[in-house]
């Protein structure tokens, strides 16, 4: 692929302060990834997945002092505490949901995501919204399967390729003086195709926000150019191979199916202490960070291909943030691998990745 300008990554929520001169560019802070995240909390310490109610991103970042686009120095022998202990179990306790209003009125306060391939699980909040038996969920007028109904959401599974309004009907609400109850969403929902395969469980994964790049890059672009989130996704873990790319996200303004920044947030659940070779297989460029410290450097235009880190990790639920782009059509893929001890390298599961824990400040009315 053909390098274009460069530009620098920050935070997703503001510009940051530092830059470091680069002669090959016109942007003096491009390639400036190191210390990408600034301790912005008592302390320096930061619960995972905390950040922006507005746009649901996290914990305010710095530049790098590093402009290569290969591997982050190496941290084998280096040790990784987490600030959170693990969880145990495999399951972490309900997630706190806003608290719909008294009374039965139906009301849709949003939903997330905003894309997903068929198949996936979405999550819908507001209320009113009755028993399981007596809600109902039209997506681009076809009705989809409602899997859970709980106090201020409802769990949704896709039944197909489907686009627009989310409508959610109560017909529990239906008696002789009233009608059923009926709600649109304002934002359309959009099947993704070729991205990745359906996020099945709620409970784990991750979510992300999806922006559009305004001009070409040849690294992650500075934050502070992209705007508001363009749309949102979600994945059980990250494996998506290598491929072309036929699909689109879409938003309220439009599709975009190149010139691409995603940002994945979560934590990840390390059970047992060791060193752990972690590996961002992607195209474009992609960046690893847990409990915001850098671990993989895989960023810049180029096919899908490997970077690898290796790091002792004590047990403990980590902060983690994988920042990715897509820049001219053509191939793309992510993969977010670990291997324990030099064992295989696998797809990290989605039984160790928890989604962020202000997810629901990412729902869309």
């Amino acid at each position: 692929m053909t390098r274009l300008s460069r530009f620098a990554i920050v935070s997703l929520s503001v510009l940051a302060a530092c830059t470091v001169k680069n002669t090959s560019t016109s942007n003096p802070d491009a390639g400036n990834y190191d210390g990408y995240y600034s301790e912005v909390k008592d302390g320096g310490s930061s619960d995972a997945g905390g950040g922006d109610q507005a746009t649901g991103d996290t914990d305010k970042p710095k530049v790098r002092t590093v402009t290569s686009t290969k591997a982050a120095p190496g941290r084998k022998g280096k040790s990784l505490a987490a600030r959170k202990p693990p969880v145990t179990g495999g399951d972490k306790p309900p997630r706190a949901r806003p608290q719909p209003p008294a009374g039965e009125k139906l009301a849709l306060d949003g939903y997330f995501p905003t894309n997903a391939p068929a198949g996936s699980v979405i999550e819908i909040l507001g209320s009113g919204f009755g028993t399981k038996g007596q809600a109902s969920v039209l997506i681009g007028k076809k009705r989809q399967k409602v899997i859970e109904v709980g106090e201020g959401h409802m769990l949704v599974q896709l039944t197909g390729d489907v686009n627009g309004p989310v409508v959610v009907t109560n017909a529990g609400a239906r008696s002789k003086s009233r009608s059923a109850q009926t709600v649109k969403s304002e934002t359309p929902f959009h099947t993704v195709v070729g991205l990745g395969t359906p996020r099945t469980d709620a409970s784990h994964g991750l979510l992300a926000n999806v922006y559009k790049i305004a001009q070409p890059v040849t690294e992650l672009p500075a934050a502070d150019t992209l705007g508001e989130p363009f749309a949102t996704f979600a994945v059980d873990n990250l494996d998506i191979p290598a491929g072309e790319f036929k699909g689109s996200f879409h938003g309220k303004d439009g599709e975009v199916k190149e010139w691409f920044a995603v940002h994945f947030r979560g934590s990840l659940n390390v059970t047992q202490a060791g060193t752990y070779d972690l590996c961002l297989n992607a195209g474009d460029g992609a960046l690893l960070f847990l409990d915001q410290t850098p671990v993989v450097d895989n960023d810049g235009v180029h096919d899908t291909n490997e970077k690898c880190e290796s790091i002792a990790i004590e047990p403990g639920e980590y902060q983690l943030d994988v920042m990715w782009f897509q820049a001219a059509a053509g191939e793309l893929g992510l993969q977010l691998l670990w291997a324990k001890d030099g064992g295989a390298k696998a797809p990290i599961p989605r039984e160790n990745l928890f989604p962020p824990e202000d997810a629901t400040a990412m729902a869309r009315k």
